[in-house]
């Protein structure tokens, strides 16, 4: 955080004229990526299974769970209750693992019919309010004021304390009698920030807020979400700094709302999960099976439900939210879809292509720290999205982008 809070109380100094001698067009002898290899592509979607849960990733270790003892003989008195007990449990066992594959089974093709055919209400309260998008809209014209902005941002009680606590943290904004800044002061933080670095900040806000209230079904995956728009965000708008046409800012806010279809999968696989559990344990109960209904209970989440759909929904999701919003002065909808669609990274347009190379760089980064890459997987991934060594220095040479003990 402290990034931001060196940002917000600085003068607005792009890292466009610091790298102006970096910049250079796309030669026509540039090597061209071409179609995914199978390694890249399974790099990828091990990433997003890693937003799910690291643990499905590693090796499993089966579980020895067995009523005789390997320190001593049993007596024959002892060996059939013995054996009637791991019997009993390995029916259990059974029992619970068949429920769990039911459930998980009805809960994804719960899923998958809701994202059929999305209704409004699920678009109401699973993705970002059109109100706030107006205002990231508004931020984008020429004619942005914080009075256009205000009566937008204000109706969302959950952003203005989000900002409160921004400012009250960095203590860059201080009343007249020195108490901390409150909800009704979100006006004078407008006016601090001004239209400059609101047009930054907005977002930053608005997408963190959208995973903290995830956080409460799905802690790691929104925490890790998080992270991974962040780092995606930041590596693209310094790459953007070498496009001439590109505006590092724009690229940085639209990379931020590039996992919106991620975000939504959270909150839709969690309701369903619940719902269906709580159809299958009426059922069971009504039907006299009692110890059915306890087990489901046991079942708390549907992590392999998000495992299984993340990979193949998440990119196609964020575009569909993205074109519901009518922002015509920001280009969301036409680039992610360009990320959602299967081209190559040679035929993207050039915000798409920052974008698409800014999140591979964070892939990488992000699965390097946890040792899930290895460096064949990491040079293909970087070599398919044309992470050359001069954006390799580019990037790693920030603070807040540097994979420690990678040099390019």
């Amino acid at each position: 955080m402290s990034r931001l809070k060196n940002w917000l109380s600085k003068e607005d100094k792009s890292l466009r004229s610091a790298e102006q001698k970096s910049r250079r067009p796309a030669a026509d002898g540039d090597a061209k990526s071409g179609l995914k290899s199978a390694g890249v592509i399974e790099t990828e979607t091990n990433f997003y299974r890693y937003l799910v849960s690291k643990a499905l990733l590693l090796p499993q270790v089966e579980e020895v769970d067995t009523e005789i003892p390997d320190n001593r003989i049993l007596l024959d008195v002892e060996l059939a209750p013995a054996l009637a007990r791991q019997a009993t449990k390995q029916e259990n066992k059974e029992l619970f693992n068949a429920l769990k594959a039911q459930l998980f089974q009805d809960v994804e093709a719960r899923v998958e019919n809701r994202l059929t055919a999305i209704d409004e209400e699920t678009y109401h309260r699973f993705t970002i309010s059109p109100y706030l998008m107006d205002a990231v809209n508004i931020v984008n014209t020429k004619a942005a004021s914080i009075s256009r902005i205000k009566p937008l941002v204000l109706k969302h009680a959950s952003v203005v304390q989000n900002l409160v606590g921004v400012m009250n943290r960095f203590g860059l904004v201080n009343r007249s009698d020195d108490k901390p800044l409150e909800s009704k002061d979100a006006e004078l933080c407008l006016g601090f920030l001004g239209i400059e670095k609101l047009r930054v900040f907005l977002p930053y806000l608005i997408v963190h807020e959208s995973l903290k209230d995830t956080g409460s079904k799905f802690h790691q995956p929104s925490r890790k979400i998080w992270n991974h728009v962040q780092i995606t965000a930041q590596a693209a708008s310094a790459l953007a700094t070498l496009e001439e046409e590109l505006d590092p800012d724009e690229v940085y806010m639209m990379a931020l709302f590039h996992e919106m279809g991620a975000t939504m999968l959270l909150h839709l696989v969690d309701e369903c999960f619940y719902e269906t559990r709580r159809e299958l344990s009426r059922d069971a109960a009504e039907s006299g099976a009692s110890e059915v209904s306890h087990k489901l209970a046991e079942i708390t989440s549907a992590v392999p439900v998000l495992d299984r759909l993340m990979p193949t929904k998440a990119k196609a999701l964020s575009a569909e939210i993205a074109a519901r919003y009518k922002l015509n002065f920001f280009r969301l909808a036409p680039t992610l879809q360009e990320l959602a669609q299967s081209l190559s990274i040679d035929d993207m347009g050039p915000a798409a292509r920052v974008i698409a190379q800014g999140r591979s760089y964070a892939v990488f980064k992000q699965m390097y720290r946890e040792e899930l890459i290895d460096k064949v997987e990491a040079t293909a991934l970087l070599n398919y999205y044309q992470i050359d060594a001069e954006k390799m220095k580019l990037l790693n040479k920030q603070k807040y982008l540097k994979v420690p003990k990678v040099e390019p």
